[in-house]
């Protein structure tokens, strides 16, 4: 199984939605897209993702199917240091690399960064639907790892967000979000590629073949990569 997760193209925060800007990386994606033999195209519930997604259906002819849990990540932290709440990608790195639990797997809602915050909560909503969509593909999680079910020869394309992007992969290569979340950069159309090691008979886990890419884009500058939303 290969799973390509996009984020957005530019956007207008605002009313939720692409710039011209957006546009026109998303039309430069979806030509990208049509050489990849997409069996399935899942969104997130926020205007900008659905957008994005759009421009390649409207050539592919797939429907979108819309997943709340892909919704924007937008979980604060506990900055100690500060006595304040913090965007999760925004920490200082001298700070958050010194919490032991936020880079376990199992146990990072337990730092004092995360207590009373909804990081753990959320994160474990995604892993729950990302669980849902597999399984309905043919790969039930078994811990750490995936057991095929059923024919998992498929392409699915996630279409959502820096933040909801950085969980998925975190959840499909058993690590703390965390890690991703701090530790990754990706730029407006940016496509990560996981795929499945499948050379194990019917239990698999995912790589992560490719990170952040706009080839697509044609080496143009486009925004920041500041504002990860």
């Amino acid at each position: 199984m290969k799973l390509l997760v996009i984020r957005h193209g530019s956007p207008d925060y605002e009313h939720d939605c692409l710039t011209e800007k957006g546009r026109q990386e998303a039309g430069l994606l979806a030509g990208r897209l049509l050489s990849e033999k997409i069996d399935a195209v899942y969104s997130s519930p926020m205007g900008r993702a659905k957008e994005t997604a759009e421009a390649y259906t409207r050539l592919s002819g797939h429907t979108v199917t819309v997943c709340d849990w892909l919704y924007e990540f937008d979980v604060s932290i506990n900055d100690l240091t500060l006595g304040e709440k913090v965007v999760t990608w925004d920490m200082r790195p001298k700070i958050w690399t010194k919490s032991e639990l936020l880079f376990d797997r199992l146990r990072y809602g337990e730092a004092p960064e995360a207590q009373g915050t909804d990081m753990f909560p959320r994160a474990e909503a995604v892993r729950l639907g990302l669980d849902e969509l597999l399984a309905r593909h043919g790969l039930i999680r078994e811990g750490g790892a995936f057991r095929k079910t059923g024919d998992t020869d498929k392409t699915l394309a996630l279409f959502c967000h820096f933040g909801a992007g950085c969980v998925v992969i975190a959840q499909l290569l058993g690590i703390s979000p965390m890690l991703t979340l701090q530790g990754f950069s990706a730029e407006p159309t940016a496509v990560a590629t996981l795929c499945t090691d499948d050379r194990f008979e019917d239990v698999v886990n995912f790589r992560l073949h490719g990170y952040g890419d706009i080839s697509h884009l044609g080496g143009g500058v486009t925004d920041s990569g500041v504002n990860y939303k």
